[in-house]
């Protein structure tokens, strides 16, 4: 059984971590181990041993997105990129044959932004119509060609054809942070997956992403608020108790992303779950803006450098707004300069050969910064203000204020959310003090993971109790789907379905009577976002039950966990009047049945005295009257109790609900935007495997191509310069060698190589390597021959030493096992001064006439051998005792015990082979009989006669007389 890590060769053994068991009985052997040692183990998280899957949390941020897994028996682990970084660009590029990625993307941005959609997270479900400027960044920095797709959501077109839409690249995104995560949980499955989704997004904003998810191939998918997710992981660190009412605290979380802002009130008081104290919180209102950001504070930096530059540069004005990648350099040097006057209050914007072999340098201030970003940081508090109204909370209520995001470090920022709390709190009140309990980048993602864990029966995690809530509003109306079945003019039915600040997995029935089939319309905020088309009760009404009243329709909505609003079933209802015949008990006379009974019984007594009277001289017969009494009083009990039981049929009239299944189809016929339609989403998932295919085939014959190129420098290198490689060459072997190897080089730059596919490249190698290897092969064996006769002595002096001291020491040894060694050893003697004489008689030219690793096998074993000989165990006998009833190996001495195995084994031998007859007469157990007739069992008795009877007596006629005794 091994545990195999991810490039780390064997691993010690630890208790829940996904290993690879490999192995029969002994692989069932080390699961039972697992699951043992699992459930013993009191580890934080943990999921059951036979999962092989992990839990997946991607935080899909604007610039960045990041990732966290939970394995089963580990905590929680930020997915690190290709370049070891924890977060990674929102990007990937198509410019290329091979996709890139985050850093590698941003990187081929210069060369055509296009084609490399970024930054594109929030547009995810925006309402965008054919007439708008669909473009949300600066056309200057981002010439996107950008259209809206038949879907009514935005699409990146890459060229006269080719495009896609924008849940189609964050689907690619989606599907290589799913490569990554896999890899870091050593090559296991995605079996759940968590989203982040800003708090404010909509219906289509959260159908988008769950269809980007889909094309991505992620299992299990659902969304979590963002802000919310990052308050669930500051729960872990809380501790009240587990009392609900004295320990609480209201926390404001201040979540500053790139491209917007989302403030949250979170509630938190303590509770108690399986005897444990816990935590519950419950979002109590969020507010949301998107005209403060991280992003928006770079391009704010960007375009007044660009503006300097013009002005330094008059002559390089125009030529430098044409040129994407100075003003993709401008960006990032604008980003590095933000990070340093966050720590800093002076920064050097530098950018060498920023347009035309020119470069840039201008000196930044915090000050200045502060300066050209006033109204962007002007906007700070709207997110806070909204969120305070829809949680019906003041500033005085805040106990503690959470900053996270990748902006809060923005000093400035920081210092607006200060003075904003001190001047708006009451002056009685205690400061509130910024805190970052988590960590701001991060928290989103592992929360998101823990969200999952929570929720999920696959993992056992400390349980915290988490309420969330929509931003939205949802109505429906109802109206007839086909005007041409009747139904009363102008009908009409809505009805607020959840209100804002609705709970998540909240549930409402809608009951309405109608017998045509209807069309059920969703709003948003009172916008239409879906249909429902809900067919069937018009077939029911004028079919199968045409003769029952109109059904009761019964409509179940579900605002789910990601905040999506399902209609979870439909059913009509129908009343139908059924008759019944049910058996009932009808009440009798009980007083009057008693009196004829007791009448009864003074007839029969008045008899029996009148017989006694005219009989007076003789004496009465015993029990006669009193038998004549009570068999009356029977009588009479029995008419009775056939009186109370009677019984009599009655017909009733009872109600019985039939249901009929009312046929649901999803429309957004007339909406946009709308979410993706199942055809379109399966023509991405298409595209997107043809798309990793073609990149796996790619980085095939690029790796393919590498190691035909590496292979070619290094043989001429050794061919040319190894002292070893000349030995046992001749100039001819040598040129045919190098001829070959500069032929396959020049190949490489033709035009079949260009085109070639890992196959042929694969071919080529081998080719290369059957006239190369006889040569490097034989040169190798140079260098390990002068190895071999060192090592030879040290076995064989290991050999000869352990050999004397088994000998002097180890006396319990046999020597026919001393001599297996010892022959061992001259063989190998007699075979290598055979082999080495033919080798020094032959031509280093050609084949060795034997290899160093066919020594160093036998010397291995030599080794071995030896080796086991020290482990051979000296075991004393034991002697036995008559009166301690000991065993050991002496007891053949005993004589009593002799005696006892002699007997046993001369009967056993005797009668043991008959065991059989006696399992065939005993087939029935149920006759007992088969022990004492069988031929085994009447040996048996013989000998227990004859030695154990105390008589001594071996006669037939001792043995019959005792078995009859038995």
């Amino acid at each position: 059984v091994s545990f195999a890590g991810r490039g780390r060769g064997i691993l010690p053994f630890r208790v829940g971590v996904a290993a690879r068991i490999t192995g029969g009985v002994g692989g069932a052997m080390a699961q039972r181990m697992l699951r043992f040692l699992a459930a013993s183990a009191a580890v934080l998280l943990t999921a059951p041993v036979g999962v092989g899957g992990f839990l997946l949390g991607v935080d899909l941020g604007a610039q960045y997105f990041k990732a966290a897994i939970v394995a089963p028996g580990k905590s929680f682990e930020v997915v690190h990129n290709t370049h070891s970084k924890r977060k990674t660009p929102t990007a990937v590029s198509f410019n290329d044959k091979v996709r890139a990625f985050g850093d590698d993307a941003i990187a081929s941005a210069g060369r055509g932004v296009p084609k490399t959609p970024m930054l594109f997270a929030l547009e995810l479900g925006r309402n965008l119509t054919s007439e708008a400027d669909p473009a949300w960044l600066p056309k200057m920095f981002y010439p996107f060609v950008l259209g809206v797709n038949a879907s009514g959501s935005l699409r990146f077109q890459m060229g006269e054809e080719d495009g896609m839409t924008v849940e189609e690249a964050a689907g690619h995104i989606l599907s290589f942070t799913k490569g990554l995560a896999s890899e870091a949980a050593d090559g296991a499955k995605v079996s759940e997956t968590v989203l982040t989704v800003p708090s404010q997004a909509t219906f289509n904003h959260r159908r988008a992403i769950l269809a980007a998810a889909k094309i991505a191939g992620l299992p299990r998918a659902q969304l979590v608020h963002e802000t919310s997710a990052a308050a669930l992981q500051r729960a872990l660190d809380l501790d009240f108790g587990g009392n609900s009412t004295a320990n609480e605290s209201l926390a404001l979380f201040y979540n500053m992303g790139a491209r917007h802002v989302e403030a949250c009130i979170v509630h938190y008081t303590g509770a108690t779950h399986m005897g444990k104290s816990t935590v519950a919180m419950t979002v109590r209102g969020c507010g949301l803006s998107r005209d403060l950001g991280g992003h928006l504070v770079d391009m704010t930096i960007a375009e007044k450098m660009l503006q300097m530059f013009q002005a330094k540069y008059p002559k390089k004005a125009e030529g430098i707004v044409k040129s994407v990648r100075s003003l993709k350099k401008l960006e990032k040097e604008a980003n590095s300069v933000k990070h340093v006057l966050s720590a800093n209050k002076e920064a050097q914007f530098t950018v060498q050969s920023l347009f035309d072999d020119t470069d840039f340098s201008q000196p930044m201030s915090r000050e200045k910064l502060e300066e050209w970003c006033a109204e962007t940081f002007s906007a700070f508090a709207k997110p806070i203000e909204a969120a305070l109204a829809a949680a019906n909370a003041s500033l005085a209520d805040l106990d503690v204020v959470e900053m996270i995001g990748g902006g809060w470090r923005v000093p400035k920022v920081q210092a607006l959310v200060s003075e904003y709390l001190a001047a708006q709190r009451p002056a009685d009140s205690p400061a509130l003090v910024l805190s970052q309990h988590v960590n701001g980048d991060e928290a989103m993602a592992t929360g998101a993971a823990f969200y999952g864990a929570n929720s999920s029966a696959s993992f056992r995690t400390k349980k915290i109790f988490f309420t969330d809530l929509t931003p939205h509003s949802y109505s429906l109306e109802l109206a007839p789907l086909n005007s041409s079945q009747p139904h009363e003019e102008g009908w009409s039915k809505s009805v607020e379905i959840f209100a804002t600040g609705a709970k998540l997995r909240a549930r409402k029935t809608v009951k309405l009577t109608a017998g045509f089939d209807l069309r059920a319309t969703v709003f948003e905020n009172g916008n239409r976002i879906m249909d429902y088309d809900l067919e069937g009760i018009f077939a029911a009404a004028t079919g199968k039950y045409v003769n029952l009243s109109t059904p009761l329709l019964s409509l179940k909505f579900e605002l789910d966990p990601s905040g999506v609003v399902v209609l979870s079933s439909a059913t009509a209802i129908f009343d139908e009047n059924v008759t019944v015949e049910e058996i009932v008990k009808v009440a009798t006379n009980a007083s009057a049945t008693q009196a004829n009974a007791s009448a009864d019984v003074g007839e029969a007594s008045g008899e029996g005295a009148k017989e006694g009277a005219e009989g007076e001289g003789a004496p009465a017969e015993e029990g006669e009257g009193t038998e004549a009494a009570e068999a009356s009083g029977e009588a009479a009990e029995a008419n009775a109790t056939a009186n109370a039981t009677s019984t009599t049929k009655v017909l009733k009239t009872k109600l019985k609900k039939r249901k009929a299944t009312v046929d649901v189809v999803e429309s957004f016929e007339g909406i946009t935007p709308r979410p993706l339609s199942q055809a379109e989403i399966t023509a991405a998932i298409a595209r997107l495997a043809v798309m990793d295919a073609g990149d796996a085939e790619v980085q095939r014959i690029e790796a393919a191509k590498n190691a035909l190129e590496a292979y070619i420098y290094e043989s001429r290198e050794k061919v040319n310069e190894d002292d070893n490689c000349q030995k046992v060459s001749t100039e001819d072997q040598r040129t045919q060698v190098l001829e070959a190897l500069t032929a396959m080089e020049d190949w490489l730059y033709e035009d079949e190589a260009r085109d070639a596919n890992a196959s042929l490249l694969d071919d080529k190698l081998r080719s290369l390597q059957v006239l190369v290897m006889p040569i490097r092969s034989r040169a190798k064996e140079i260098e390990q021959r002068a190895l071999l006769p060192e090592l030879v002595d040290k076995v064989k002096d290991y050999v000869n030493i352990t050999l004397a001291y088994v000998e002097q020491n180890m006396t319990w040894v046999a020597a026919k096992e001393r001599e297996g060694v010892a022959n061992l050893t001259s063989d190998f003697e007699e075979w290598y001064a055979n082999v080495t004489k033919l080798q020094d008689a032959r031509d280093l030219t050609e084949e060795p006439m034997y290899f160093a690793v066919d020594v160093k096998m036998r010397l291995h074993k030599m080794q071995s051998e030896a080796q086991r000989l020290t482990k051979i165990r000296k075991i004393d006998p034991m002697p036995y005792s008559s009166d301690s009833g000991k065993y050991g190996g002496d007891y053949w001495k005993d004589p009593k015990m002799r005696k006892y195995y002699e007997d046993m084994m001369r009967n056993y031998s005797r009668n043991g082979t008959n065991s059989s007859n006696w399992f065939s007469n005993f087939s029935n157990f149920s006759n007992f009989q088969g022990w004492n007739d069988s031929e085994y069992m009447r040996s048996f008795y013989e000998h227990a006669a004859r030695n154990f009877s105390g008589s001594g007596n071996d006669s037939g006629e001792g043995a019959d007389e005792s078995k009859e005794e038995l």
